[in-house]
């Protein structure tokens, strides 16, 4: 055999063994998500089983979504940058010294919320695909400050902003026990991160302890904050209330100092314009007495006008119902007054003919 038929059928064997062990070796990538903070560099990690070089393969690292869809295109031994998506220009790399061992992890350097999702890494000559999931969050440590205290209670407000995905928040005793808390308030902004807020209100315990936990599953991340409440913060305000209630009863007691006078001094002008309002009205009887002699009919007309005057006094009072009792007692005396008037004068003029 030649020696360059000898060097070709080397060759030969090397490629069916190569292909015969590609055959058999798997490509193999995390089934568990690969969980990052936002701003870490994180390995997406993928190899083959049993382990082959990939130094000479195409290893292609997709995310479908994409345009283009390229995270990281590597080709004879270099990135191809002209076919990787923008956002990821100088982000990524392979593990070139580690291609030989098939280790074709893809490493991606500060990622972002926007890098989440699933990602497909594939060997273009041994047509071996596998996927894994990313998932990225955003975490930050909760803050709790005493929002009021009223009747021996204090209530905490423990708000924490910019977490991704959504978080959840629990309240805890110093025993490490769950408090029963109002509904969480969450609010998502432009950026895609939440902040999430809780109140609960808290009675005095044995250590005054108190816990606000904020936890996302997903991404197994907590992050509490701890605060001890003073003895005294469960008082003040039953002190303070106290307080508030003696001031209204101090100005209440003044306000009534002040309205008493008033009122008496009311009453006197009342009382002051019914007895002139009397004595006027007795005087008009009087008049209208003196001038019925002779003409009664035109005494009893004038005894009405002087009532039709007196109601019209009596309506601008402010005491409109005593004055109008007050009205309907001197009208009963004047026509009582009136009629003993009439008789008289009748008497005097049947005594007049007799004596003709």
């Amino acid at each position: 055999m030649l020696p360059s038929d000898r060097l070709s059928f080397i060759t030969l064997l090397i490629l069916t063994f190569k292909v015969c062990v590609a055959e058999q070796s798997e490509l193999i990538c995390s089934h568990q998500p690969i969980v990052a903070l936002a701003g870490d560099d994180v390995i997406l990690p993928c190899y083959l089983d049993p382990p082959i070089s990939a130094s000479f393969e195409t290893v292609v690292w997709t995310k479908p979504g994409l345009d283009p869809e390229y995270i990281h295109f590597h080709q004879d031994g270099r990135l191809m940058f002209e076919t990787q998506n923008p956002s990821y220009f100088y982000r990524t790399r392979l593990f070139v010294d580690e291609l030989q061992n098939g280790n074709v992890s893809m490493k991606i350097f500060k990622v972002k919320i926007s890098d989440a999702g699933k990602y497909f890494c594939f060997l273009r000559s041994m047509l071996k695909e596998a996927s894994i999931q990313l998932t990225v969050g955003v975490v930050s440590t909760p803050i709790i400050e005493v929002v009021s205290n009223n009747s021996g209670r204090v209530v905490l407000q423990c708000e924490s902003k910019g977490w991704y995905p959504e978080p959840e928040v629990v309240w805890l005793d110093g025993e490490g026990n769950l408090l029963s808390a109002g509904p969480t308030e969450t609010v998502r902004g432009p950026d895609d991160l939440y902040t999430v807020s809780s109140r609960v209100t808290v009675e005095k315990r044995h250590s005054n302890n108190f816990t606000c936990r904020v936890q996302q599953k997903d991404i197994n991340q907590t992050r509490e904050t701890h605060i001890y409440v003073p003895d005294d913060l469960f008082t003040v305000q039953s002190s303070s209330l106290w307080i508030w209630i003696i001031a209204i009863l101090i100005i209440s007691t003044f306000g009534l100092l002040n309205i008493i006078p008033l009122i008496m001094e009311h009453t006197k002008r009342r009382l002051r314009n019914e007895i002139e309002l009397e004595g006027d009205v007795t005087h008009g009887v009087k008049q209208s007495t003196l001038k019925v002699k002779g003409k009664p009919k035109v005494q009893k007309h004038n005894v009405n006008m002087n009532a039709v005057q007196l109601q019209l006094l009596v309506e601008g009072n402010q005491q409109q119902e005593d004055q109008r009792e007050q009205l309907d007692r001197v009208q009963r005396s004047q026509s009582e007054e009136t009629s003993g008037a009439g008789n008289n004068t009748e008497d005097t003029l049947k005594h007049r003919e007799t004596q003709r």
